[in-house]
Protein backbone atom coordinates (compact mmCIF):
# COMPACT_ATOMS: atom_id res chain seq x y z
CA UNK A 1 0.00 0.00 0.00
CA UNK A 2 1.07 3.42 -0.54
CA UNK A 3 0.63 6.39 1.78
CA UNK A 4 -1.55 9.15 1.56
CA UNK A 5 -0.77 12.03 0.25
CA UNK A 6 -0.25 14.29 2.82
CA UNK A 7 -2.73 17.10 4.08
CA UNK A 8 -4.90 16.14 0.95
CA UNK A 9 -8.54 15.42 1.97
CA UNK A 10 -11.32 14.81 0.20
CA UNK A 11 -15.26 15.64 0.75
CA UNK A 12 -17.13 13.06 -1.25
CA UNK A 13 -20.69 15.00 -0.51
CA UNK A 14 -20.17 18.64 -2.00
CA UNK A 15 -17.45 16.69 -4.24
CA UNK A 16 -14.36 18.91 -2.57
CA UNK A 17 -10.83 18.90 -1.80
CA UNK A 18 -8.96 20.12 0.33
CA UNK A 19 -4.80 20.65 1.05
CA UNK A 20 -3.43 21.80 3.41
CA UNK A 21 -6.52 23.78 4.99
CA UNK A 22 -7.29 25.52 1.73
CA UNK A 23 -9.83 24.69 -0.38
CA UNK A 24 -8.46 23.09 -3.99
CA UNK A 25 -10.24 25.22 -6.54
CA UNK A 26 -9.94 23.21 -9.28
CA UNK A 27 -10.67 19.21 -9.97
CA UNK A 28 -10.27 16.96 -12.88
CA UNK A 29 -13.87 16.60 -13.12
CA UNK A 30 -14.46 20.22 -13.22
CA UNK A 31 -11.14 20.36 -15.90
CA UNK A 32 -12.48 17.87 -18.33
CA UNK A 33 -16.22 19.04 -17.93
CA UNK A 34 -16.19 22.62 -17.74
CA UNK A 35 -16.85 22.97 -21.95
CA UNK A 36 -18.99 20.23 -22.13
CA UNK A 37 -22.22 20.48 -25.11
CA UNK A 38 -25.55 21.76 -23.22
CA UNK A 39 -27.35 19.20 -25.02
CA UNK A 40 -24.72 16.45 -23.67
CA UNK A 41 -24.99 17.75 -20.37
CA UNK A 42 -29.20 18.17 -20.38
CA UNK A 43 -28.67 14.17 -21.48
CA UNK A 44 -26.36 13.37 -18.39
CA UNK A 45 -28.60 15.01 -16.31
CA UNK A 46 -31.86 13.32 -17.43
CA UNK A 47 -30.23 10.23 -16.53
CA UNK A 48 -28.97 10.67 -13.20
CA UNK A 49 -31.58 10.30 -10.76
CA UNK A 50 -33.51 7.61 -9.80
CA UNK A 51 -33.28 4.01 -9.31
CA UNK A 52 -32.25 2.69 -12.38
CA UNK A 53 -30.32 6.00 -13.14
CA UNK A 54 -26.35 6.15 -13.38
CA UNK A 55 -25.93 7.63 -10.26
CA UNK A 56 -27.02 5.00 -8.11
CA UNK A 57 -25.75 2.14 -10.66
CA UNK A 58 -22.18 3.93 -10.51
CA UNK A 59 -22.34 4.31 -6.85
CA UNK A 60 -23.25 0.70 -6.04
CA UNK A 61 -20.88 -1.02 -8.56
CA UNK A 62 -17.93 1.36 -7.41
CA UNK A 63 -18.66 0.53 -3.71
CA UNK A 64 -18.83 -3.29 -4.81
CA UNK A 65 -15.35 -2.93 -6.26
CA UNK A 66 -13.61 -0.78 -3.75
CA UNK A 67 -15.11 -3.44 -0.89
CA UNK A 68 -13.33 -6.32 -3.31
CA UNK A 69 -10.00 -4.93 -3.41
CA UNK A 70 -10.71 -3.48 -0.18
CA UNK A 71 -10.39 -6.98 1.22
CA UNK A 72 -7.72 -8.13 -1.04
CA UNK A 73 -5.52 -4.92 0.95
CA UNK A 74 -6.41 -6.21 3.89
CA UNK A 75 -6.11 -9.69 2.77
CA UNK A 76 -8.87 -11.14 4.98
CA UNK A 77 -11.06 -12.74 2.67
CA UNK A 78 -14.58 -10.60 3.08
CA UNK A 79 -17.09 -10.92 0.12
CA UNK A 80 -19.32 -8.18 -1.49
CA UNK A 81 -22.53 -7.94 -0.71
CA UNK A 82 -24.36 -5.91 -3.44
CA UNK A 83 -28.23 -5.92 -4.50
CA UNK A 84 -29.44 -8.89 -7.00
CA UNK A 85 -30.83 -6.11 -9.66
CA UNK A 86 -26.56 -5.26 -10.14
CA UNK A 87 -25.61 -8.30 -10.03
CA UNK A 88 -25.94 -8.33 -14.31
CA UNK A 89 -22.71 -5.58 -13.74
CA UNK A 90 -21.04 -6.52 -10.86
CA UNK A 91 -20.42 -10.64 -11.34
CA UNK A 92 -18.40 -9.75 -14.42
CA UNK A 93 -16.63 -7.01 -13.41
CA UNK A 94 -15.29 -8.55 -9.81
CA UNK A 95 -14.67 -12.03 -11.64
CA UNK A 96 -12.32 -10.22 -14.43
CA UNK A 97 -8.60 -11.23 -14.86
CA UNK A 98 -7.23 -7.78 -14.38
CA UNK A 99 -8.25 -7.87 -10.31
CA UNK A 100 -6.38 -11.52 -10.39
CA UNK A 101 -3.25 -12.19 -9.32
CA UNK A 102 -2.61 -8.52 -7.89
CA UNK A 103 -1.36 -6.57 -5.28
CA UNK A 104 -3.77 -3.39 -4.41
CA UNK A 105 -1.64 -0.25 -3.35
CA UNK A 106 -4.77 1.89 -2.86
CA UNK A 107 -8.27 2.49 -3.94
CA UNK A 108 -10.41 5.38 -4.31
CA UNK A 109 -6.93 7.47 -3.55
CA UNK A 110 -6.74 11.63 -4.00
CA UNK A 111 -3.51 13.04 -5.99
CA UNK A 112 -2.64 17.02 -6.03
CA UNK A 113 -1.04 18.61 -8.51
CA UNK A 114 0.69 22.13 -6.84
CA UNK A 115 1.06 23.87 -10.09
CA UNK A 116 -2.41 23.81 -11.04
CA UNK A 117 -4.27 23.73 -7.48
CA UNK A 118 -6.19 20.72 -8.91
CA UNK A 119 -6.86 17.50 -7.42
CA UNK A 120 -8.89 14.46 -8.45
CA UNK A 121 -9.07 10.63 -6.96
CA UNK A 122 -8.37 7.62 -9.02
CA UNK A 123 -10.14 3.84 -8.77
CA UNK A 124 -7.17 1.83 -7.99
CA UNK A 125 -3.93 1.28 -8.60
CA UNK A 126 -2.81 -2.49 -8.70
CA UNK A 127 1.04 -4.30 -9.26
CA UNK A 128 0.81 -7.80 -10.87
CA UNK A 129 2.56 -10.49 -8.76
CA UNK A 130 3.71 -12.69 -11.25
CA UNK A 131 7.66 -12.54 -11.57
CA UNK A 132 7.41 -12.75 -15.19
CA UNK A 133 4.52 -9.92 -15.48
CA UNK A 134 5.79 -6.76 -13.48
CA UNK A 135 3.32 -4.40 -14.02
CA UNK A 136 1.94 -1.11 -12.40
CA UNK A 137 -2.04 -0.70 -13.08
CA UNK A 138 -3.55 2.41 -12.82
CA UNK A 139 -7.49 2.85 -13.12
CA UNK A 140 -10.51 4.24 -13.46
CA UNK A 141 -14.20 2.13 -13.12
CA UNK A 142 -16.89 3.70 -15.68
CA UNK A 143 -20.26 2.31 -16.16
CA UNK A 144 -22.58 1.89 -18.84
CA UNK A 145 -26.18 1.08 -18.85
CA UNK A 146 -26.07 -1.30 -21.94
CA UNK A 147 -24.58 -3.53 -24.45
CA UNK A 148 -24.64 -0.78 -27.00
CA UNK A 149 -22.87 1.86 -24.78
CA UNK A 150 -20.18 -0.79 -23.71
CA UNK A 151 -19.13 -1.37 -27.21
CA UNK A 152 -19.19 2.79 -28.14
CA UNK A 153 -17.60 3.62 -24.38
CA UNK A 154 -13.71 5.46 -24.83
CA UNK A 155 -11.33 5.37 -22.73
CA UNK A 156 -10.54 8.10 -20.26
CA UNK A 157 -7.05 8.76 -21.25
CA UNK A 158 -7.12 12.23 -20.01
CA UNK A 159 -8.49 11.56 -16.89
CA UNK A 160 -5.77 8.74 -16.37
CA UNK A 161 -2.98 10.99 -17.64
CA UNK A 162 -3.96 13.31 -15.09
CA UNK A 163 -4.32 11.26 -12.05
CA UNK A 164 -0.34 9.79 -13.10
CA UNK A 165 0.88 13.22 -13.51
CA UNK A 166 -0.39 14.06 -9.68
CA UNK A 167 0.41 10.74 -8.58
CA UNK A 168 3.90 10.89 -9.95
CA UNK A 169 4.45 14.12 -8.10
CA UNK A 170 3.74 12.48 -4.27
CA UNK A 171 5.30 8.85 -5.45
CA UNK A 172 8.67 9.57 -7.75
CA UNK A 173 10.00 6.46 -7.39
CA UNK A 174 6.56 4.63 -8.63
CA UNK A 175 6.57 3.63 -12.18
CA UNK A 176 2.84 2.99 -13.66
CA UNK A 177 3.25 1.56 -16.85
CA UNK A 178 -0.78 0.61 -17.93
CA UNK A 179 -4.11 3.37 -17.61
CA UNK A 180 -7.08 1.48 -18.19
CA UNK A 181 -10.20 2.23 -17.99
CA UNK A 182 -12.94 -0.10 -17.25
CA UNK A 183 -15.87 -0.58 -18.19
CA UNK A 184 -18.47 -2.16 -16.58
CA UNK A 185 -21.68 -2.95 -18.42
CA UNK A 186 -24.65 -5.38 -18.00
CA UNK A 187 -23.06 -9.16 -18.75
CA UNK A 188 -19.65 -7.79 -19.52
CA UNK A 189 -16.93 -6.12 -18.44
CA UNK A 190 -14.30 -4.45 -20.82
CA UNK A 191 -10.54 -3.10 -20.18
CA UNK A 192 -9.80 -0.11 -22.56
CA UNK A 193 -5.65 0.25 -22.40
CA UNK A 194 -4.73 3.38 -22.96
CA UNK A 195 -1.48 5.08 -24.83
CA UNK A 196 0.46 6.78 -22.33
CA UNK A 197 1.81 9.73 -24.36
CA UNK A 198 -1.78 10.66 -26.09
CA UNK A 199 -2.84 10.63 -22.82
CA UNK A 200 -0.94 12.87 -21.36
CA UNK A 201 -1.23 15.15 -24.52
CA UNK A 202 -5.02 15.09 -24.13
CA UNK A 203 -5.00 16.42 -20.69
CA UNK A 204 -2.07 19.21 -21.46
CA UNK A 205 -5.21 19.97 -23.99
CA UNK A 206 -7.76 20.07 -21.63
CA UNK A 207 -5.62 21.95 -18.98
CA UNK A 208 -5.18 24.41 -21.52
CA UNK A 209 -8.26 25.22 -22.86
CA UNK A 210 -9.73 25.12 -19.13
CA UNK A 211 -6.84 27.41 -17.86
CA UNK A 212 -7.32 30.09 -20.39
CA UNK A 213 -10.68 30.83 -18.61
CA UNK A 214 -9.33 31.63 -15.30
CA UNK A 215 -8.57 34.97 -14.12
CA UNK A 216 -4.71 35.81 -13.72
CA UNK A 217 -3.46 32.07 -14.70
Amino acid sequence: MIDEVPGLEFFPIPHLYRYKGQWVPHSVTQVLGFDMSPSKRQAIDRTKDGPDGWEARGNTCHKALDQYLGSMKLQNGHGVIYEDRWADWIDPLLDHPIFKGVEVLATEYAVYDKQKNCAGSFDFLLRTTSSEDKRIILGDLKTVSSKKALAARKPADAQLAAYQSMLVSAHRTLVVTDLVTVVCGPGETRILYTDVETAWTHWDEAWGRYSVTLPNW
